[in-house]
């Protein structure tokens, strides 16, 4: 369980290079299961000492494209990220946040492409002036994602098999700028759910608040 006396600890731990993969993956689960802290009058301590830990491993880290125990720690990680209260304890660390999100939806697998563009719309929801100069970068994703969608689909599916055997390869195989999603052209379904929710995201960015 995550004791609040020992954020700044756990913290240290989190980004320490040395620590094994397994230890890091068990720390990481750990916080998730103690999520329900944010919703104490601890949330602002353990935003500054863990934030700053979860940015840099999602921000330094290497994505993953295969299922294991890093990938694990990265989707564990952004689905923290995702269940932190929209409050005014939050605010300090909107703009880091969704550079992160912004950055990873760009370079990061589906799956967690995914869970970056719920926490993006979250932001722009409950932040709207705060990240009113955000908005146009991220609709430029939204009309990337659409343009490109018709040639990533027809790619793949074009060349299936090896889109199964080599994924790296079937993404490579794609136009530069036919989607923006890394890892999407291995899965075409998974594409238009993720255009799909940019547009949702979209369509709440631009709606009044």
């Amino acid at each position: 369980m995550l004791i609040t006396g020992n954020f700044d600890a756990h913290a240290r731990k989190l980004v320490d290079p040395n620590l094994p993969v397994a230890q890091r993956l068990a720390l990481v689960t750990e916080m998730r299961d103690s999520i329900e802290i944010v919703h104490t009058s601890e949330y602002g301590n353990f935003l500054r000492h863990l934030f700053p830990a979860f940015y840099a491993l999602l921000s330094d880290g290497q994505p993953q494209f295969a299922e294991g125990p890093e990938q694990k720690i990265r989707n564990m990680l952004l689905e923290v990220l995702n269940r932190l209260p929209n409050n005014e304890t939050l605010r300090p660390h909107v703009q880091a946040m969704l550079s992160l999100c912004m950055k990873l939806l760009e370079t990061d697998n589906e799956e967690n492409a995914v869970i970056c563009l719920r926490i993006i719309f979250d932001l722009h929801k409950n932040f709207r002036p705060t990240l009113e100069r955000e908005v146009q970068p991220f609709l430029d994703f939204v009309q990337r994602i659409y343009q490109g969608l018709p040639t990533t689909v027809s790619t793949v599916l074009a060349d299936k098999p090896a889109a199964i055997e080599n994924k790296p390869a079937a993404i490579a195989a794609v136009p530069a700028g036919a989607v923006t999603v890394a890892g999407a052209a291995a899965q075409p379904q998974q594409v238009v759910q993720v255009a799909s929710q940019a547009a949702a995201v979209q369509a709440g960015v631009v709606a009044p608040g």
